[in-house]
């Protein structure tokens, strides 16, 4: 018994440096930190995830300025696209919202 606990001491001093190494960088990588691995790869996906929602919301802007600058002219045009798309409606109406069950 003494034999083994004196060998296992043995490799211990002999391999500690590269266990210590191995220990940081796994803890390092994947304990949850404020700059872990796993928060940076987290992270990076939610940016690719905001970038992809911002190249959406500006081709929509795009769509809608296209239509803006395309019946600038004509007051019914910006009317009927006020309150079909954007639920707008006058002073003195009351708008009703009909939608069907699945």
């Amino acid at each position: 018994m003494k034999e083994k606990s004196l060998l296992i001491l043995k490799y211990i001093r002999q391999f500690l440096p590269a266990i210590l190494i191995v220990g940081f960088v796994v803890w390092h990588l994947f304990v949850p930190q404020n700059n872990s691995y796993l928060d940076i790869c987290n992270n990076d996906k939610r940016i690719r995830e905001l970038k992809q929602e911002i190249a959406q919301e500006e081709a929509a802007i795009r769509q809608l300025q296209e239509e803006i600058n395309n019946s600038e002219s004509d007051a019914e045009t910006i009317d009927r696209i006020a309150r079909e798309k954007h639920g707008m409606q006058r002073a003195h109406e009351d708008v009703y919202i009909v939608t069907t069950a699945p």
